[in-house]
Formats: C-alpha cells, structure tokens, sequence
C-alpha cells in the first residue's frame, strides 16, 4: 500500500490485529478469569503482530496481497477459542471485527494519499483515531444492547447468516485490500466507499433481522407460558384436596414433610399423591430450607414443570413398574435439581431440550426461563430408559447468607 519500514508494519499490523481482537472481546462474555483473558490476548497479539511484520519484511509485495485475508482465519481461530458463544454468533462478531479493519484501512490509505501526499504517518494517524472512535462507541453505545439481545440473536443466528456475513465481508475486502486495484482516483475512492457501506448495511440488517425474529419467537413462547401457567393454576385446584388427604396420611404413618419449605413442600405432596394415583413410585431428597436462596415463584416453576413431566413422561412410557427420583439440594452457591423418570426410548431432542408432541415443550420452555434469569444451567438426557433433567441455579449474591 504505502510501504514502509518493518516498524512502520509492525505498527499497522498490531492496529489491525488489535483492532478486530478488541471487536470480537468487547462484545463477548468471557469464558474465562479476565486477568488471564487479558494475558492471552496480548502474549497473542504479540505473536501474529511480529509474525505478519516478519513476513512483510520478507515477501511484502505477496504480504500486500494476502494479509489482509489471513488476519480472518490467523485471529478468528484465536478469538474463537476464546470465546464461548456459538459458532455462529461467534462468526458474526469475527466479520465485524474484519469489516472495521477494512474500513481503517481503506480510510487511512486513500485519505492519506487524497490530502497528505501519501504520507505514511497520516495513513497511521487516521487508523489510529478511528479505532479510538469505533472502541469508544463499541464501549458506550453498542456493547450494553448488542448484550441485552445476544440472547435472540444466539437462537436465532444460522449458517444462511453467516455465509451471507462472510461472502459479504469477503467481497469489500478483495476491494480494500487487493493492490491492483487501487489506482488512485476519485471514481475509485468513491466506488470502495459505496462498496463498504453496502457491507456494513447488510451486517446492520442481518443483525437486525435476526434480533427481530429472536424476539418476535420469544414473545410467542411467553404467550405460550402465560396458556401453561393458566393449566398449572388449574392443576394447583384440583390437587388441592389431594395434597390436603396426601399430607395427612403421611403424618399419620410418621413421614412428617418432605422439606422444611411450606410452598415447596405442599407442590411436592401436591405431585406426589399424583403419581402414587398413577401407581408410580417416587423417592425424594429434598433439602431446602424456608425463604431464601431464589425466589419461591420461580422455584415452584421448575419443580412443578419438572415432576409434572415427569409423571407423564412415566404414564406415557407405559412401564408396569414406573418411577420418579427427585433431588434437589444446595451446593454452596449453586442450587442443584435433578429428576429421574421412567420414559419412553425415542424422546426426540432439539438443541440439547426434549421436543413435546402434546403442548409443544412449554414446560420445558418455563424451565429454561428461570434458569436463564438465574445464569445457570440445564440438561436433559435419555440413559437405559430414564429421562435424566438436571437444572442448576446460581443463587443471588443477596441471598447466599441463608445458611
């Protein structure tokens, strides 16, 4: 481009490199501790800056042509180790990321060549002050919503996205960073400039698109909640005497509660009397104390979603001997929730959660709802007959003095 000493390169590469590593961590939860994030990223940046320079100062008319396209795939496997998003997620960040730099570099080339005679500096001063100016809006105005919807668009972002992103950036690229077409003149100047814009259009739309459809599925499974939880409170009625009759015939035989939570302990006896209706047994482990650790709305969610699956998961199956273990204790910080059931052998699973072919996975659906409002986590498996749900719930801060 303007050419220039190995220093001068090594400048210019470790703004690019930096660049599009700060792009792709300042939209991303960390995996991992920060002061080791942080470590990685410049033990990292050190070696692809020296390594691309290196190579410039060896073969720069080959290093003009192709660097600009090898920072793709050299810093995103990097990235893409880092980070813990989905693939697709993660490739739309990484494109982000190259489609900046692209910017930079056609911005500080040609408005150094348009206004400074092709001084190298003024190429340097202008990459510069525009990636001050993009990490600045990254930090104040982009990076807060982009993480408020990261959510929609994990669920909703596929490979048609990302190819579309990809062939997108690919394509300005050949223009930004391919020498031989980079005469200089105005109708050249012009034509990259409405070639970049149109890339960063379609990464707006595409961005824009997706959160839209991811919010627009949510709303319809919030729907599809509010119907649930209408059945559940109608559930609640009619197991009402049962839970009265059930907990009364456990006193008389000496069981005494099933945990030390009124609300807890009245939809477990509520479930149980259920299943033991059903000729299902069940056994329980059941360690929670009253008040505390989450809230108690959000609690009974998961555990009645939980054994009401599981009870149909048991009738369903068909079994002459169907069971239910229910486990929920606390671990330290976390609470942990698993149940076992009787099942039938092809439950059918997509993206790691059972489809329903009678209401459509609502339950399931609540479930993940608080277990993503509580940052933890869930699983759901089929092993020798049993469907296996198992949920963890990070306890809030303000809460984790209840001993």
């Amino acid at each position: 481009m303007l050419g220039g000493s190995f220093w001068i390169s090594f400048v210019r590469n470790g703004l690019g490199a930096g660049l599009m590593m700060a792009v792709f961590m300042l939209l991303e939860h960390p995996g991992a501790p920060l002061k080791r994030t942080i470590r990685n990223c410049v033990a990292f940046w050190l070696l692809a800056t020296s390594g691309f320079s290196i190579w410039y100062l060896l073969d720069s008319v080959n290093f003009v042509r192709f660097a600009g396209m090898l920072s793709i795939p050299v810093v995103g496997l990097f990235c893409l180790g880092t980070g813990r998003e989905r693939l697709y997620l993660s490739l739309y960040k990484l494109t982000l990321g190259f489609y900046l730099l692209s910017v930079t570099v056609f911005a500080g080339v040609d408005l150094s060549r348009l206004w400074f005679g092709g001084s190298i500096w003024a190429d340097i001063i202008v990459r510069i002050v525009l990636i001050a100016v993009i990490v600045f809006l990254l930090v104040t105005k982009i990076r807060k919503s982009f993480l408020d919807g990261v959510d929609y668009l994990r669920e909703e972002l596929d490979w048609f996205s990302a190819i579309t992103l990809l062939l997108s950036v690919l394509i300005a690229a050949l223009v930004a960073f391919w020498p031989g077409s980079h005469e200089f003149s105005y109708l050249h100047i012009g034509r990259t400039a409405i070639l970049l814009f149109m890339t960063g259009l379609i990464q707006y739309m595409v961005f824009h698109l997706y959160l839209h459809r991811g919010k627009e599925k949510r709303y319809r499974a919030e729907n599809e909640l509010l119907k649930m939880n209408e059945q559940f409170v109608q559930r609640q009625v009619e197991l009402l005497a049962d839970t009265k009759q059930y907990r009364e015939d456990m006193e008389s035989v000496g069981t005494g509660r099933i945990c030390e939570n009124e609300t807890i302990n009245s939809i477990l006896c509520a479930y149980a009397g259920w299943a033991e209706k059903k000729n299902i047994c069940v056994k329980m482990n059941v360690k929670v104390e009253e008040g505390g650790i989450v809230r108690e709305i959000d609690f009974a969610a998961v555990i009645a979603n939980i054994f009401e699956n599981a009870i149909r998961g048991c009738i369903e199956s068909g079994s002459s001997a169907p069971e239910i273990y229910l486990s929920v204790i606390r671990k330290g910080k976390k609470l942990a929730i698993q149940c076992k059931n009787t099942c039938v052998p092809d439950i059918k699973f997509k993206d790691g959660m059972p489809e329903s072919d009678t209401d459509g996975g609502t339950g399931v659906l609540s479930i993940m709802k608080v277990v993503s409002f509580y940052h933890g986590e869930a699983d759901f498996s089929v092993e020798e007959g049993m469907f296996d749900a198992r949920v963890l719930l990070k306890i809030p801060e303000h809460m984790q003095a209840v001993p």
